[in-house]
Parts: structure tokens; sequence; C-alpha cells
């Protein structure tokens, strides 16, 4: 019988060259900075973010009825149910979504579970397509799970390691983006009502937008905060 031990790796995050880590991070990072790419690379971080609204609509009780993926990049998950902290609970898990995947991505790729981690992937993109709920969505969800399963089937163990460590650069650095988004939206009050911390200082009024920011930046700068830490481990640089 397999156990999951079978498929851990035994190159890690820790084997490659550190010349070769520098390289993937700062590629990983400037796809995601620069706006050219980021208008390509940034439908994952997109459907990852809807991923969070889903997975938690589901833990709380929820019907998910559908998902979509807007060619803007912007997105929408659709349950039914009642319940005002269930669904501020629903709300909360779309931004801190890619950051909490893109940690977990950084601790797989440093202790060998990168294949495993792009099956996982594959999996929720699989659950995600069927409940797309337009053909951009269906497409963008396709062409992710085809590529990251082609990885994870063909791939060998270093580039399993650096799809999986650029992955984790892209959630991290895709949720800094779209908090400082959604922020700059609250402080210029343009499209303000469209975003999760308004909607959910409407549901519970006691507690303002800034607030639910604030909570989503905790969690987003713990995520960049461990992969940074990451990547000095592996350069050999210490902080202080």
């Amino acid at each position: 019988m397999f156990g999951l031990d079978d498929y851990r790796l035994d190159e890690t995050l820790g084997s490659m060259d550190e010349a070769q880590v520098l390289v993937v991070a700062l590629l990983a990072i400037g796809l995601a900075i620069h706006r050219s790419t980021w208008n390509v690379v940034g439908y994952p971080v997109t459907i990852v973010h809807e991923i969070g609204h889903a997975l938690a609509a589901v833990v709380a009780g929820y019907r998910l009825h559908g998902i979509t993926v807007n060619s803007d990049m912007s997105g929408a998950t659709n349950f039914a149910g009642k319940g005002t902290f269930r669904v501020l609970w629903t709300m909360w898990w779309g931004y801190p979504a890619p950051a909490v995947v893109g940690a977990a991505l950084m601790w797989a790729v440093s202790d060998g579970w990168s294949r495993v981690a792009l099956w996982v992937l594959v999996g929720g993109l699989a659950l995600t397509f069927l409940f797309s709920r337009s053909w951009h969505t269906v497409g963008v969800v396709l062409a992710t799970g085809v590529l990251l399963g082609s990885v994870a089937w063909f791939g060998e163990p270093w580039a399993l390691n650096v799809v999986v460590f650029a992955f984790g650069w892209l959630m991290i650095v895709g949720a800094v983006r779209a908090w400082w988004a959604v922020s700059r939206s609250h402080m210029t009050r343009r499209g303000m009502t469209r975003s999760d911390a308004y909607l959910m200082s409407r549901r519970l009024r006691m507690l303002p937008g800034g607030f639910w920011l604030f909570t989503f930046l905790v969690v987003i700068g713990a995520a960049a905060w461990y992969g940074v830490a990451n990547l000095l481990d592996v350069l050999d640089v210490t902080l202080g």
C-alpha cells in the first residue's frame, strides 16, 4: 500500500541552488507586480479568493450556487443562507485566502510536499470548475488546472519545487496587491460599496470597514513575513 510519504520529495527548497531560489522569487514577484503581466498571472489569485469564500460558505452550512471570475479579475461567489456571523465568516475568507495558500505552498516546498501541494490545488480547481457560472470562469479555471496538473504529473522534482515556490509568491504578492486596492477604494470611496470589508461593515455596523481591512492585513502580513523568512533562510541571511 502507498502512503502519503511515498509522494514526498527528497528535494526541497533548501536543496535548490541559492541563486536559482533568488531568481525564481524575484521573477515571480516581478510578474505579480508589473501591471501588464499581472493582467495574465493574476487570475489564479482571484480564483483562490473565490475558493476562500466558497469553502467558508460550505463550512458555514450554506448552499453554494456558483463561482464567477470576470475578465477584469473581479469575481463573485453566490451562496444561500442566513445568520449574521456565518455570513461574516464566509465574506471574510476572500482576501486572506490567497495569502494563506501562499504560506502553505512555502511550507510545502520547504518540506518536500510540492507534488502533493500541486494535486491539492488541482483538486480545488476541479471542484471550482463544477461551480463555474460563465465561460470565462471555465476557461481560466481549466487553463490553470491543466497547467498545474501537467507539472504535477510530468514534472521533475526541481520543476515541481520551482512552480510551487513561484506560485506561492504569486499568491502572497497577489494578496498584498488586492488588499492595497481595496484599501485605496475605501480611502478614495471609489468602488468602496462593492468591497467585502464595506459589506461586512453593513452587516455588523458596530465594526467599520477599516476594522475588517486590518484583520485582512494581519493574516496577509503574517504570510508575507513567512515567505520572506523562508527565502532568507535558504539564502542563509539572518535578520537583526
